[in-house]
């Protein structure tokens, strides 16, 4: 059988354990991103004094196949158990894992030879002759492909589907959370006897001190992730008030009239954060229409989901590829 050419948009874990099977089955796969570097919501961002990783917080794994990729980027010291205090000075001991020296390190190293082409935008779908064309959102033409694998957020895959596939008004069916991040820095550590905390709470109800994760360094750096139903409610104000409003809420937390002076304070929105009601399948393939689709929207809300996901659908075409 010869190689088949396939797009993969979309590098978080689902797209790139996709374009892994596919790979290793022989054929020729291109993975498309809009951002900067791999990874997704497993994403880091760095200043010169410290890093914060301001999207998944960490992961767990139960798969043997997660698993023993897992412990491979461990190996390859990409990858470690994190064991945070939390409230009462007690440490998670158990299953608690993150990406070092930052969480972006583990998508980097499930890309190890893959083609990537980041900062490419794909905002339509053609289709010529049976194949696929992509264009992106300056006008670049990228393909053609003999077949097209989504690995992007429910919303956004349901909008590039849309005219193409069946599949789109159930893929759009599935519902996703935004979730407003805040990043701040201080010039001296919190005196507090913990690191992360989860709490059922309206506005803010979780918090991490980064600096607790394996192999980080630099300034006193913490993550405060507001709830869904806050970051719904104020999706689209100015990020300025936004961070100001979760720093008042980390101060209440904390039970502090202030905090000690900040180096660096932002917010950053995800606006497909967290998958609220997974689809119950593990992916979708439309072999008509040549698309496929996977994510953690499929399984659940977990780093492993979406690993789990996107390599099942490699499986299942590499299999169906060598069929036809």
């Amino acid at each position: 059988m010869s190689g088949r050419k396939i797009a993969v948009i979309g590098a978080g874990l689902a797209g790139l354990s996709c374009a892994a099977r596919l790979s290793a089955a022989g054929h020729t796969v291109a993975v498309l991103d809009k951002g900067r570097s791999v990874g997704g919501r497993m994403a880091t961002r760095r200043e010169e004094a410290c890093s914060w990783d301001h999207g998944a917080q960490y992961f767990t794994r139960r798969d043997p196949g997660f698993v023993a990729l897992v412990e491979r980027a461990a190996a390859a010291g990409h990858a470690a158990r994190w064991m945070p205090r939390w409230p009462g000075g007690e440490q998670e001991s158990s299953e608690l894992w993150v990406g070092t020296p930052g969480q972006s390190a583990l998508p980097r190293f499930f890309a190890t030879g893959l083609d990537v082409r980041a900062g490419t935008r794909i905002v339509a779908l053609r289709r010529e002759r049976s194949t696929w064309v992509l264009e992106d959102d300056r006008a670049g033409r990228h393909g053609p492909f003999d077949f097209l694998v989504s690995a992007v957020p429910a919303p956004q895959a349901a909008a590039l589907a849309a005219g193409h596939s069946t599949l789109a008004p159930k893929i759009a069916a599935v519902p996703m959370a935004p979730c407003w991040a805040v990043l701040v820095a201080f010039d001296r550590p919190l005196a507090i006897p913990l690191d992360a905390d989860w709490q059922d709470d309206a506005v803010l109800p979780w918090i991490a001190r980064n600096g607790s994760k394996p192999q980080r360094r630099g300034l006193e750096a913490w993550v405060l992730h507001a709830s869904a139903a806050w970051s719904r409610e104020h999706l689209e104000d100015p990020p300025a008030n936004v961070r100001d409003r979760l720093l008042d809420a980390f101060a209440g937390r904390l039970g502090v009239a202030g905090l000690p002076p900040m180096s660096a304070a932002a917010a950053h929105r995800w606006r497909h954060a967290r998958v609220e009601a997974p689809l119950g399948e593990p992916f979708l393939v439309d072999a008509a229409a040549g698309i496929g689709f996977c994510g953690d929207w499929c399984l659940d809300a977990r780093v492993e989901a979406a690993y789990l996901s996107g390599d099942g659908l490699g499986a299942h075409l590499a299999a169906s590829l060598e069929r036809a």
